[in-house]
Order: structure tokens, then C-alpha cells, then sequence
């Protein structure tokens, strides 16, 4: 009986502990959205959010609540948000793939081999390739090779542009992804590679969706290098958390429990 009393007490005590040495709030905790909608996950247009706001929202700010934490959301063109994660006026921002450029400029979670942790990446789009109406997938096709006559329009500085690349296609860069499938239908260029997600549903119907997936993409919440360096076990425990949000939330997105890595995963 003892035993089992000192095991309770030390289990107690370790607990207690943990709570203690838990890391504070850093104040303020400024995370940055995009000032376009990408439904369903962010909602609303320009510096204003919507009500409701879209789940990636609502998964931040309970992710941030588990943590004692109240944030204050931002929502900026794209490219200013980027420069201002790297230069540390906004602390963390949402949700970006994986580039050289954003490596070195920003932090993301990292394994034990020095590379993006896509085990804790909080939301895989499903990236794919998109025709016209009547544009059959050529025979064949299994998610990577592509015949030489297709031009397939991708993002500027897009993880979809690098993946592209990679393998081989004849590219077409775009500037901004909100003219992608008006250009696709004008003919410009002849597949769209894109993540189902980021296509309104409007527009998806209008399209045909080749089958197999190009793969699963993981896009993460990146951190200023100011935010990793001043409270490295809060960011941590912070991009944990907004994981295990996104997974409650939409776990079609976050296929796997955190820690876990999907299938079919383009890293």
C-alpha cells in the first residue's frame, strides 16, 4: 500500500513539475493571416475577419487557449505578411508549404535530421493536377510521370512550382494563384497543379480533376527567427498544439495523428 501511495505522490509531484517548468505566454503573440479568402479555412476579405472566420481560425485560437495564451490575429497581403514573419513583427503566420528561400528566412519544425518535421505538419493539401472540361487524364498517368507536350501552370515561387520542376514538366509560372483557373480556361496553359483545397467548389465543378493525386503536400505555421530564438519550447509547444487542433477540427486535412506521417507525402 505504501509503495502504491509514494508511486501516486512522485506521479503528483511530476506533474506538478511539468505544469511549473511549462513555458509562459510570450506577449505579445501576433500570428498573421492572408487578407484573401481560402475557404473553408479562413473566411472573409481583406484586414477583417468573418463570422464565423474559417476553422484554421478558430483551431488557432484553441490551440493558443490550451497554451494560457490570448493571440492577436492579423490579416496582410501575402507578401507583406511573409516579410514581416521574417523581420518579426508578426511572430507566426499560416499556411505555407516548404521553399529553399522560406527555410532559410523562417523557422518550421525540424526532425532530428535537420529537416521540416512533416510528422507534426498541421494540414496536407491534396495536390492534383486540373483540365478543362473534356480534358481526359492521358493514359497511364500515375501521379508523376507527365508527357512532354503538356504545359502545366503552377504558382510563381509556389512549393507547386518546385515540385513541377523536379519532375520534369514543362512549366508555366503564374504571378498570383486568384487568376489561375481563368488563365487555365483561357487556354494559357493546358493542367493546372494546384491543392484541392485552395479551388473555390465553384470552380472545381467546371474542372476535371485528374486522378491519381500529384501526393499529399504538408503546409505548416512558420515562425519568425526572433519568435524561435526568445522562446524556443513555446514554439514548440505551440506548433504541437495548433497540430492537434487542426486534427480535431478537420481530420481530412490532418489525415494521421500528429507525429505521424501520411502516405503518399511529397516532401
Amino acid at each position: 500500500m505504501w509503495r502504491r501511495r509514494w508511486s501516486m505522490l512522485a506521479l503528483g509531484l511530476w506533474a506538478a513539475g511539468v505544469t511549473l517548468a511549462a513555458p509562459m505566454c510570450p506577449e505579445p503573440l501576433r500570428i498573421g493571416f492572408a487578407d484573401h479568402a481560402t475557404p473553408p479555412g479562413l473566411l472573409g476579405q481583406g484586414p477583417e475577419f468573418a463570422d464565423p472566420p474559417g476553422w484554421e481560425v478558430l483551431a488557432v485560437r484553441d490551440a493558443a487557449r490550451r497554451l494560457g495564451c490570448e493571440p492577436e490575429l492579423q490579416r496582410l497581403p501575402s507578401r507583406r505578411l511573409l516579410a514581416s514573419l521574417a523581420q518579426g513583427s508578426v511572430d507566426f503566420a499560416l499556411l505555407y508549404g516548404v521553399t529553399p528561400e522560406r527555410l532559410a528566412a523562417l523557422r518550421f519544425p525540424l526532425d532530428a535530421h535537420g529537416q521540416p518535421d512533416v510528422a507534426w505538419a498541421p494540414f496536407f493539401g491534396r495536390l492534383a493536377l486540373f483540365g478543362r472540361a473534356g480534358t481526359l487524364p492521358e493514359p497511364g498517368w500515375d501521379g508523376h510521370r507527365l508527357s512532354p507536350h503538356w504545359r502545366v501552370g503552377v504558382i510563381a515561387g509556389s512549393v507547386h512550382e518546385a515540385v513541377a520542376r523536379e519532375r520534369g514538366w514543362q512549366v508555366e509560372a503564374l504571378p498570383a494563384a486568384s487568376a489561375s483557373v481563368a488563365m487555365l480556361q483561357a487556354g494559357r496553359f493546358d493542367l493546372l497543379l494546384a491543392p484541392r483545397e485552395s479551388l473555390p467548389a465553384e470552380e472545381r465543378v467546371e474542372l476535371v480533376e485528374w486522378s491519381p493525386l500529384v501526393g499529399r503536400q504538408p503546409y505548416f505555421m512558420p515562425a519568425s527567427p526572433a519568435m524561435a530564438k526568445r522562446h524556443p519550447a513555446w514554439t514548440r509547444a505551440f506548433w504541437n498544439e495548433f497540430c492537434e487542433a487542426v486534427r480535431r477540427r478537420r481530420p481530412d486535412v490532418r489525415p494521421t495523428e500528429c507525429g505521424v506521417v501520411p502516405p503518399a507525402v511529397i516532401r
